[in-house]
């Protein structure tokens, strides 16, 4: 096509043009250079051509055309300026190019849409080259950075998560290695993460290898979650026998203990006196740890009341930080909910995480002690169902723990200390999740250590309790005792009979039934009956009370176990007990109990 520079009128078409237009040759004289581009466009076609009426050479230029039917297409134009009979001229050569611009068109759209969807994946997504450096992540990636394409310009990825040298096991180089999809989870120290870190090739279409896509996600939470779970298992599979073991420890404890008191007591003897009572401060030791494995083992039932915890931490802190090097500056939020909660129990939490702090800090230091009101939400943690909680944090400032050890300090028998069962944090790890809460640690080495507690919030304000009525003078009378242990049952007989009272033992269920039975025939009833809770291979204390309750609806009878998870304990009443006491006990514990209903 040749048209005049001055008027743009067209002088010249072959045939090509005419059929790529739509016009005859005669009409195509008759028209300008406007009438074959878009009105819309035609200040951009002008300044395609201004280069071409200054008489230089422009070559394959991309201009939309129109149709004689309307149409639109676009073409590429290479044109150059001649003179025809002294007058100016253009000659432009049209190639239509539709298809490519179309092609053009849908590429930057799949373009467009990848780099959607690309940033829209909550991943970390990153594009390696196949010199192991980072070219591009997703907005994920570089928020999970705090930087942009500048900020990585020029780094290896490993250098991105604060190494100094390449991941040993890393999966982007095994699928270099390998040219397959790799898959692995890592601990990123310098950040105190984990990822899930997956790595897939992509190729050229020859089939070359031209980089790899790196898919990154943080699994901490996931893993945190792994790991409790499994430390819950370890607690279970450790039921059977370390419950066991401890229940019959504990019988046998009970036996020991009573005699021993016994003995101080009868002891005239001022040397005898002091052996003995050196040998009830170890039983002491001795009942607090099997006391400390039943819980841990058997997850022992807490006996919770509502109550406020502002005294109670007070004093609980303090109690145990006596006498020890360490100062506490201890602040609880105004308000603090209440929670229901077994005061013991707690108590050993405490006793238990400050003791850590002690040993973490043998020169003295500070420990900070602080509760706060909680909400929490149905995604923030997996280890807590969303709700009110009071949180409860223990601060120490001395050597911290290996991130390596963290998420096993709660293991049950692990340790790091010479001295130490490794049963501490195990059994408080048990009573926490007791009550419904949770227990986690944060550590740094050389900065210290905090031990968080989350225990859920009552639902309504504590009740405060009234002050307890004297306790009424113990009467005499005959009491009935029923326990599968000789050295226990003649030991709570001597502690019975030393008070007053006169007793008959029982050796299980059927025996004792046997003997009330009598006892009521011959006109000389018992005062109160205690029934040891489990009786092997025998009647215990719950078919008991039932058989005596169709007998004697008002008579006392006391339930005592060293199995701590039973429910009974917690609730006797429910299921026709008077009360409840705990194996091993003191001849002070017994008599109180029995003077309480006597």
């Amino acid at each position: 096509m040749i048209a005049e520079i001055k008027s743009n009128k067209i002088r010249y078409v072959n045939g090509s043009s005419c059929r790529m237009f739509g016009f005859e040759r005669k009409e195509f004289l008759s028209l300008t250079i406007d009438h074959i581009h878009p009105a819309e466009d035609w200040e951009n076609v002008q300044a395609a051509f201004a280069s071409m009426k200054r008489g230089e050479i422009k070559m394959a230029t991309s201009v939309p055309c129109r149709r004689k039917n309307g149409s639109i297409f676009w073409a590429d134009i290479s044109s150059a300026r001649v003179t025809i009979d002294g007058t100016p001229c253009m000659v432009g050569f049209f190639s239509d190019t539709s298809d490519k611009k179309a092609a053009r068109d849908s590429n930057a759209e799949a373009q467009a849409l990848l780099a959607s969807v690309f940033n829209a994946v909550p991943d970390i997504l990153g594009i390696q080259d196949m010199q192991h450096g980072m070219v591009r992540y997703n907005e994920a990636g570089y928020r999970f950075l705090q930087t942009d394409t500048d900020g990585i310009r020029g780094k290896r990825c490993y250098e991105l998560i604060g190494r100094k040298q390449p991941c040993v096991q890393c999966a982007t180089s095994e699928t270099y290695r390998t040219q397959k999809p790799a898959q692995l989870e890592k601990f990123v120290d310098a950040l105190g993460i984990w990822l899930d870190v997956r790595s897939y090739p992509i190729f050229d279409p020859e089939g070359n290898l031209r980089g790899i896509v790196e898919h990154l996600r943080d699994i901490t939470l996931q893993k945190r979650a792994e790991a409790e779970l499994v430390r819950t298992e370890k607690l279970a599979s450790l039921a059977i026998l370390a419950g066991g073991i401890a229940h019959d420890f504990n019988n046998l404890l009970g036996g020991i203990y009573g005699n021993l008191e016994m003995a101080r007591t009868a002891s005239l003897n001022p040397e005898a006196s002091a052996f003995l009572d050196a040998s009830l401060k170890t039983m002491n030791r001795a009942k607090g740890l099997t006391q400390q494995l039943l819980t841990f083992a058997k997850g022992g039932a807490p006996i919770r009341k509502a109550a406020g915890l502002d005294g109670f931490l007070n004093e609980t802190v303090n109690f145990a930080l006596s006498g020890s090097r360490l100062s506490c500056a201890i602040d609880i939020e105004a308000g603090l909910w209440a929670c229901e909660y077994d005061a013991n129990q707690l108590g050993q939490v405490i006793d238990n995480i400050l003791i850590n702090a002690q040993q973490a800090m043998p020169m003295g230091g500070a420990i900070e002690v602080t509760a706060r009101n909680v909400m929490v939400g149905a995604n923030e943690s997996t280890a807590l169902a969303a709700g009110r909680y009071v949180r409860i944090s223990f601060r120490d400032h001395g050597v911290g723990i290996p991130g390596d050890l963290l998420e096993k300090i709660f293991d049950p028998f692990f340790t790091t200390k010479q001295q130490g069962s490794g049963l501490g944090l195990a059994t408080s790890f048990s009573i926490i999740t007791q009550h419904g809460g949770t227990i986690a640690v944060e550590s740094e080495l050389g900065k210290g250590s905090v031990f968080i507690v989350y225990l859920p919030a009552c639902a309504t304000p504590a009740v405060s309790e009234h002050p307890a009525a004297a306790e009424p003078a113990c009467q005499a009378g005959r009491i009935l005792v029923m326990d599968d242990e000789e050295i226990l049952r003649e030991t709570i007989g001597a502690m019975l009979q030393h008070h007053g009272y006169e007793t008959m033992l029982a050796a299980n269920g059927a025996e004792a039934l046997r003997l009330f039975a009598a006892s009521a025939e011959s006109g000389a009833p018992f005062a109160a009956v205690i029934v040891d809770l489990t009786v092997p291979g025998g009647m215990g204390g719950r078919e008991v009370v039932a058989e005596i309750r169709k007998q004697d609806t008002d008579i006392p009878v006391f339930v005592a176990s060293g199995y701590t998870d039973d429910p009974i304990l917690a609730q006797p009443q429910e299921y026709g007990f008077t009360d409840s006491i705990t194996k091993p006990f003191t001849r002070k514990d017994l008599i109180a109990i029995i003077c309480k209903y006597l």
